[in-house]
């Protein structure tokens, strides 16, 4: 018999923080690798999350960083690259909504629990430059062989189209 582990909760409790005024909460979790694939980033080590739960007025804040070193492939030339990724988010807490068009202001706990990891990883995975280089002057693959024209020129016809740079 396989024994089979349950996977990680990341949901934290936020109906004390609701209730309470002036209430504060800090929390620091280290989200696994496994989680972090399932919503499309491959880590290089298990990414880390610091938030700071906050009720201002009656008001939940969260602030949170999330901290990861991301494994993706260069869109020119397909070698893998390592992006650091330290970004902080803000996100104001909210049980329910008026309409669905206030979804999109609000950061939604409907049963008054806060997916962390969830939060953390979406914001990150918004947060990814539309272009991923290995380099601003990455030359890319040939077109007509497909090597790697980093490593050096392969001699085909047609391989000698180039990209061009991005303009400053």
């Amino acid at each position: 018999m396989q024994d089979l582990q349950a996977a990680p909760d990341y949901r934290i409790p936020i109906r004390p923080l609701l209730t309470r005024p002036d209430e504060k909460r800090s929390v620091s979790m280290e989200i696994d690798t496994d989680t972090a694939r399932s919503f499309g980033l491959t880590c290089q080590a298990p990414p880390t999350v610091e938030a700071v739960l906050e009720n201002r007025a009656g008001v939940l804040m969260l602030n949170l960083t999330v901290h990861c070193t991301l494994l993706t492939a260069c869109d020119r030339c397909l070698s893998e690259v390592a992006l650091n990724m330290d970004k902080s988010f803000f996100h104001i807490i909210v049980t329910e909504t008026a309409d669905a068009q206030n979804d999109a202001e609000y950061l939604l706990a409907p049963d008054a629990m806060l997916d962390l990891a969830e939060a953390a990883l979406t914001d990150l995975r918004l947060e990814l430059p539309s272009r991923i280089l290995c380099a601003p002057d990455c030359r890319g693959l040939c077109p007509v062989c497909g090597k790697n024209r980093n490593e050096g020129d392969c001699g085909c016809v047609g391989g000698a189209v180039t990209f061009m740079t991005e303009e400053p």
